[in-house]
């Protein structure tokens, strides 16, 4: 559990602004991601004199957001930006629109205009409710100092209670200069849901009775006591796991209980397999539309399997699938009161988790291949494989290129995948720069080419913090997940996904970073050597195979499919 400061009540606070500094201290903010914006010039000069907060300077409002989310993803707690009006709130919507989608607690803090201009259409006048309404938990907008403190407590309880999410907090720039108290409210203390010993007991009652079972685990997990304790629950009741989308890295791909990650494009026996189980116990994950591949594993609105949900979200539990037994508890504390229950016969299902784990473990083999129009990306993931210890970081952006590492790295426990389930292109390079900053070690990020040209000139904000991050761009030329779709849906009817890229190397260069270059097969080793060793960030640009688009297909294969 971690412990929060303890407000200082005799701070120095004289304003708005340097009461929402001490409010930041007291709710366990040590980071905030920001791009400096006149409508909160005051709360930055308040943070000048703040040493316990460190102040990340981003390019782009954008990479703020994503690298709020990605630390948040990292510690548990809100990751938290800071940006200014119109513009720059507009430009981080894409990081409210992820916190949302991937269930992770984030305050975004806005400068607005002065009070008196409001409902004028004025310069940058946003009215933000409106606009991040359908995304955000929580969206206020301050108007008088006396109710910051409560109006961040909320934000702050609304980021964190039940299924995690944004919080916007909307800050006119008259009134950070005004007086406030002078007293530091400090967080509200945080609502847990325990399980209750009988929900324990009737969900041991239906595995029971079962002979396929299957465990879905998903992000609420990513703790490290939550992957012990997924572990010992597993083994204790001898029941497979299989992990949610984009969650790889919190269950051992090589243990026997493996059953598989939950992610796009799986081969339509590898569904069939799951849709075997007569029942699914998911805990920690709402059961979007990649982990239930597309609402059939289970499926929507009535399962074939026996449904077990459990999440401390009532609004989650029985809004897509009809449950046979909903559990509202913390996912973790759930499965810390199922280890101690379960465990009376562990084996019993070990034929079946065989079965399930034959097919990853099936899928991992690494085969060489060669193309004729670049590098099968595969072939660099087997590099990283052969040099990166437990303790690996890695980022991935949105795109088919991911999907080669879900399939042919052995993820553990102890390594750590940051990866956005809302299918955010750009997230990878702002990631990296966020991981590495919190964890202090190399972080790895795998960006295509058109990701790396959305954020990648957070490479700067790497290069100013001095930060050990290698990114490894996919450059296909392509926006190859559309091409993709446009190979199977519009055969030959190709528009719109062609790129010219620039020479990403140079550009990597010129940022000040060690670049290198794959070009066939043979440069793989020298180059994954250099940019892993190097002091710093670097980049190694790989000329990728367009045809073997995917880990799973091709694109003529694509188009040939009815």
């Amino acid at each position: 559990m971690r412990s929060f400061p303890v407000p200082d009540t005799r701070a120095n606070i004289r304003t708005a602004a340097q009461l929402l500094v001490a409010e930041l201290v007291a709710h366990g903010v040590d980071r905030v991601f920001c791009v400096p914006g006149e409508s909160y010039l005051s709360v930055l000069d308040a943070l000048y004199d703040e040493k316990r907060i460190d102040v990340v300077t981003c390019r782009h409002e954008s990479g703020a957001g994503f690298m709020a989310v990605a630390d948040a993803k990292l510690t548990g707690r809100p990751g938290v930006a800071m940006v200014s009006r119109g513009p720059g709130a507009t430009n981080a919507s894409i990081a409210v629109h992820t916190a949302q989608q991937d269930a992770t607690p984030f305050v975004l803090f806005v400068g607005q205009i002065e009070r008196k201009d409001r409902g004028k259409r004025a310069f940058q006048e946003v009215d933000y409710a409106r606009t991040f309404g359908d995304m955000a938990k929580f969206v206020t907008e301050v108007h008088d100092p006396a109710r910051l403190s409560e109006a961040m407590a909320q934000a702050f309880r609304a980021a964190t209670t039940g299924a995690p999410g944004p919080a916007i907090v909307v800050l006119p720039e008259d009134m950070l200069a005004e007086k406030a108290p002078s007293t530091v409210q400090g967080p509200q203390p945080r609502l847990k849901a325990p399980p209750s010993p009988q929900s324990v007991a009737d969900v041991a009652a239906l595995l029971e009775k079962a002979e396929r079972p299957i465990l879905i685990a998903g992000s609420r997990l990513a703790s490290a006591e939550a992957r012990t304790v997924l572990k010992r629950a597993a083994e204790a009741a001898g029941v497979p796991v299989a992990l949610s989308f984009r969650q790889q890295d919190l269950f051992d791909n090589e243990h026997p209980l493996y059953a598989g990650h939950l992610g796009y494009l799986l081969p339509k026996d590898q569904v069939a397999l799951y849709q075997e189980s007569d029942l699914v116990l998911a805990v920690g994950t709402r059961l979007g539309d990649v982990t239930t591949q597309g609402y059939v594993f289970p499926t929507a609105p009535r399962p074939k399997q026996c449904l077990i949900h459990v999440y401390d979200d009532p609004e989650v539990l029985g809004a897509v699938f009809a449950t046979d037994l909903g559990v509202l508890a913390e996912p973790v504390a759930f499965l810390e009161a199922f280890a101690e229950h379960a465990g009376t016969s562990p084996g019993r299902w070990a034929a079946w988790a065989e079965r399930l784990h034959r097919v990853p473990e099936g899928m991992a083999r690494w085969e060489p291949k060669e193309a004729a129009d670049g590098v099968v990306f595969g072939a660099v993931i087997q590099g990283l494989r052969r040099r990166l210890g437990p303790d690996a970081v890695f980022v991935n952006d949105a795109g088919n290129f991911s999907g080669w590492l879900g399939r042919y790295f052995p993820f553990k426990p102890s390594h750590r995948l940051l990866g956005p389930v809302s299918g955010a292109m750009g997230f990878g390079m702002p990631g990296a720069v966020a991981a590495a900053r919190r964890l202090g070690r190399r972080v790895i990020t795998l960006i295509g080419d058109g990701g790396f040209l959305m954020t990648g000139n957070e490479l700067a904000t790497a290069i100013q913090y001095r930060l050990p991050v290698t990114a490894i761009v996919a450059n296909n030329n392509s926006y190859g997940t559309i091409r993709l779709h446009q190979e199977k849906w519009f055969p030959g009817r190709t528009i719109a996904t062609e790129l010219k890229n620039p020479d990403f190397a140079r550009l990597a260069e010129a940022f000040g970073a060690k670049a290198f270059r794959i070009e066939r097969t043979g440069d793989i080793d020298a180059a994954l050597d250099g940019a892993l060793s190097a002091d710093g960030a670097s980049l190694v640009e790989v000329r990728t195979s367009l045809e073997h688009i995917s880990a799973f297909t091709t694109l003529s294969a694509a188009a040939r499919k009815p």
